[in-house]
């Protein structure tokens, strides 16, 4: 999923009649971003490994794979609040050493225990970390009529990566082990440090005070609940898609993910105008229906068939977040937004942690076609309220942003 958008007060701006270029302190978070991904997206494969190296049933599979997301949920309100009192540069060389010292250690782990879930954690705190503190990096770098494209961009980086990393750590994995596969990413985001010293400096100007912790704002209560909803269709897809496929017979899964991320991609670039011309709300709804029957379709699912069930996942995620964000700030005030992106990254991780820690047993007695079906059903629960939504946050049309270029 892309970083949230959060906007800063002060907004860098070229001369007039001077055009604007990214400064290569915004390459530099591109950068971060990749070697960062590449290290995180290794781990897409971990319900593999986990199956195949060490035994583990569904429950194991959801519970080792959930502390991450739990991890990312409980620290998602409060990595805004750390930046009034830890430089951003500091915070991100933290969560780049967590994610290295992860990747190159998790084999060494003989079995499920207290180290695999430690280091499962460690990742979770690397993620949104970086997560949120490149987003508001890229804030401070880039004037408004530019923002949405740089985060676009930033979003791309990593989203590039699930499709990478997956890609090349089950080849390596089968022909040389786990534990050059997962330590040689882990090393590359140790590398990155040498990137941190380049990076914006200083905290952000959109911190909270620190007696105040956002809070949801009731009229876009719709939208966090479909944010959780996504949270659960990605949860229950990433996460247990792997072992169903293994236990039908497939040797690879990697299809899965990069059918996933090319559809991602080309929904994210190549129709990046539709949601503001068919309507972010009307879009987003739409989208929620699509990730219901992709998600409930994964019960019949075929070794064959994995790449197309990667597409379809592509298709709903890279129109549904967009257009759902869209869909809860069009109405807000520029003040409110923070918090609301806060909430909405707080149900997502909350989504995904639910499923796959609780639904690793389901599946493991009565059988995964039943946990799609089940995630299918949850997920159609937020088609209604959206539709609503559309008409309670559609009242006044959000304000379009001045049109620019493309980067190159």
């Amino acid at each position: 999923m892309s970083p949230p958008i959060v906007s800063s007060p002060q907004e860098p701006a070229a001369p007039p009649g001077v055009p604007w270029t990214y400064p290569p302190a915004y390459l530099r978070i591109l950068g971060v971003q990749m070697a960062f991904g590449l290290s995180y997206s290794a781990f897409l494969l971990l319900p593999k490994y986990l199956r195949l190296e060490l035994g583990a049933s569904a429950s194991d599979i959801g519970a080792v794979s959930g502390a991450a997301v739990v991890a990312a949920a409980v620290l998602a309100p409060f990595v805004g609040l750390s930046a009034r009192w830890v430089n951003r540069r500091t915070l991100v060389g933290f969560a780049l050493l967590l994610a290295g010292a992860a990747g190159a250690t998790f084999t060494l782990a003989p079995a499920i225990g207290p180290l695999v879930y430690a280091l499962r954690i460690a990742q979770g705190v690397a993620w949104i970390i970086v997560f949120q503190c490149t987003a508001t990096m890229v804030a401070d770098l880039v004037p408004k009529a530019r923002l949405s494209q740089a985060i676009g961009f930033l979003g791309v980086s990593m989203l590039a990566t699930n499709a990478l990393a997956p890609a090349v750590v089950e080849p390596v994995a089968e022909h040389y082990g786990w534990t050059l596969a997962f330590a040689v990413p882990g090393v590359l985001s140790i590398v990155a440090l040498l990137l941190v010293p380049g990076l914006p400096d200083g905290a952000s100007a959109e911190a909270l005070p620190p007696s105040s912790i956002p809070r949801a704002r009731p009229a876009v209560l719709p939208i966090h609940y479909g944010s959780f909803l996504m949270g659960a269709g990605i949860g229950v897809m990433f996460t247990f898609t792997q072992p169903y496929a293994l236990a039908l017979g497939a040797t690879r899964v990697g299809d899965f993910f990069f059918g996933y991320v090319a559809m991602a991609m080309f929904v994210r670039l190549g129709l990046s105008n539709f949601a503001d011309r068919v309507g972010p709300a009307k879009v987003a709804t739409g989208a929620m229906v699509l990730y219901a029957v992709v998600v409930s379709a994964a019960a019949w699912l075929e070794p064959g068939l994995l790449l197309f069930l990667g597409l379809g996942l592509g298709a709903c995620h890279g129109l549904m977040y967009p257009a759902l964000m869209a869909t809860g700030m069009a109405d807000l005030r520029p003040e409110e937004r923070p918090p609301f992106m806060g909430w909405t990254s707080l149900a997502f991780n909350a989504g995904s942690a639910i499923t796959v820690l609780f639904l690793g047993p389901v599946a493991d007695h009565f059988g995964y076609p039943v946990i799609f079906w089940t995630v299918g059903a949850l997920i159609a629960t937020g088609i209604l309220p959206l539709a609503i939504t559309r008409g309670v946050l559609a009242v006044r049309r959000p304000v379009k942003e001045p049109a620019f270029e493309r980067m190159g």
